[in-house]
């Protein structure tokens, strides 16, 4: 029988039979989980991210860019990069180990006078492989060569060659595909896992930077408002100290005009502080430089109401949430590793089997020079206290990963209906708070005609005016609110959209 023939057999069914080198491209990279969420198909580069910022940007805008820029997510999407090449590195579970190595030794003889005597040199060469079998053996495959020289006679003795198969199969620990390739199942996990990170990395910053935007848009629109009332109260201080010149009103008119002026030039000189630090926000949010000049496309907070599906919010959450996926990778992790914990307190039980040829030129010992041995070893601890203690470790971490993900799910539910809660209850304010700006604006051209016909005093238009700004203010906030509500509910459902596409 030719065992050459079947160790080499061995090591090619091994090698062909070990998946996973195909592996390399089973999760997408992280450019791909990041382009699936930028709502503009450009290539964003640093040119071109400079080119964006000089011009007014819009709300996609500032989306692609934080994809790009955001500190926190260059930090996950680094991470999530050492995690993928930790998994390309576990590869190596499927290759064939190969080592090659080399040794001289010169060895010098004395006399009994203590001179030179014979001086030989021995060189020896040994190549080894070895590979992991599917179901957990191992097969390995050794060649060495010896060969002696004399140096004074320059005699070579003929070279001893020895090549070696060794076969080695667990049948109860470390028995299984799975725990043959247990390191590269957990490479894979981690790397799912990190997976779902970077994608709730991506969720976060964009809700980030939508909550950030909406409020830019609101501060800008009170620090109009606010200015708008400041143009109202100058021209009711002018038109009041005109009346009092005429003796039609009285110095408590002028008073009452110059304190609202004042009352709302405080307001804006806040408000503009809020704009500013909202622009901050936003930028921070974007990850560009804080101490630059941004500036926004012309946008109104226009009340677009939306239906609200809950039922199917619902069925869309609990299927697409991210972290409940999160969740259930961790679970999957923490049940291998109790299939792999299980496995380590089994008894060692191996099959053993090595096949050695010895070729040394001496064709009288030729057939005593092949030795074929087989074994069967048993070994079992008496007290395996810690590997019991480590499968009883994993079974209550996957008991707590199945516990937190029926929170995580119950969180999920309590969180949609909430929102669709703050949905309802911003619109029904909101058509409320246009109702009473269009009142406080009939109540201002009556206050102001009434007074100009002196038939009251301007406490009526300050009172109508500080009822305009302050429904003015109420609806923006409201406004803002409802929308940065949406962006909350699209982080919920996965990144799904919350009304369907026709």
């Amino acid at each position: 029988m030719n065992f050459k023939l079947v160790g080499y057999l061995l090591f090619g069914i091994a090698v062909i039979t070990a998946p996973g080198l195909s592996q390399d491209n089973q999760w997408a990279n992280e450019t791909k989980i990041l382009e699936q969420h930028i709502p503009q198909k450009i290539q964003l580069n640093a040119s071109t991210i400079e080119s964006m910022l000089n011009m007014p940007l819009t709300l996609n805008d500032c989306v692609a860019i934080a994809l790009k820029n955001n500190i926190q997510l260059q930090i996950d999407r680094l991470e999530y990069n050492r995690v993928y090449y930790t998994r390309k590195g576990a590869n190596q579970e499927f290759l064939p180990d190969i080592s090659i190595s080399a040794q001289r030794n010169i060895k010098t003889d004395l006399d009994t006078l203590g001179n030179d005597g014979q001086e030989t040199t021995a060189d020896q060469v040994d190549i080894a492989l070895s590979e992991t079998l599917p179901l957990g053996g191992s097969i390995s495959l050794s060649y060495r060569l010896d060969k002696q020289t004399d140096n004074i006679s320059r005699r070579t003795d003929s070279p001893s060659k020895k090549w070696t198969i060794s076969f080695t199969q667990p049948i109860l620990k470390g028995f299984g595909y799975s725990i043959a390739y247990g390191n590269v199942k957990l490479a894979d996990l981690d790397l799912m896992i990190e997976e779902y990170n970077l994608q709730n990395s991506v969720l976060s910053t964009i809700f980030l930077v939508k909550q950030a935007y909406f409020i830019v848009l609101q501060q800008k629109k009170l620090v109009e408002s606010t200015e708008a009332a400041i143009e109202r109260d100058k021209k009711l201080k002018v038109i009041s100290q005109a009346k009092a010149d005429a003796k039609i009103a009285t110095r408590r008119d002028i008073l009452s005009a110059e304190i609202i002026l004042q009352q709302d030039i405080a307001e804006l000189v806040s408000t503009q502080s809020d704009y500013e630090d909202a622009l901050d926000n936003l930028k921070d949010a974007m990850g560009v430089g804080i101490e630059r000049k941004i500036s926004l496309a012309d946008a109104e907070l226009v009340f677009k109401p939306i239906p609200l599906m809950e039922e199917e919010w619902l069925e869309i959450g609990l299927k697409n949430n991210i972290a409940i996926q999160l969740q259930k990778a961790s679970l999957e992790k923490n049940k291998f590793l109790t299939k792999l914990s299980g496995n380590s307190r089994l008894p060692d039980l191996s099959l053993v089997g090595t096949y050695s040829q010895l070729d040394d030129n001496n064709i009288v010992r030729d057939n005593q020079n092949r030795d074929l041995t087989g074994k069967l070893l048993f070994s079992y601890p008496l007290f395996n206290v810690n590997a019991r203690a480590s499968h009883q470790e994993a079974l209550i971490a996957a008991r707590q990963s199945e516990r937190v993900i029926e929170d995580t799910r119950r969180a999920l539910i309590l969180s949609v209906r909430s929102i669709v809660r703050s949905l309802r209850n911003g619109s029904e304010r909101i058509n409320i708070l246009v109702k009473n700006i269009e009142a406080a604006k009939e109540k201002v051209t009556f206050a102001t005609t009434m007074f100009n016909l002196g038939r009251a005093s301007n406490l009526d238009i300050t009172d109508a005016q500080k009822d305009l700004l302050d429904g003015e203010v109420k609806f923006t906030q409201e406004l803002s609110k409802y929308y940065i509500e949406q962006a909350r509910l699209e982080q919920v459902l996965g990144g799904q959209p919350i009304i369907k596409q026709e």
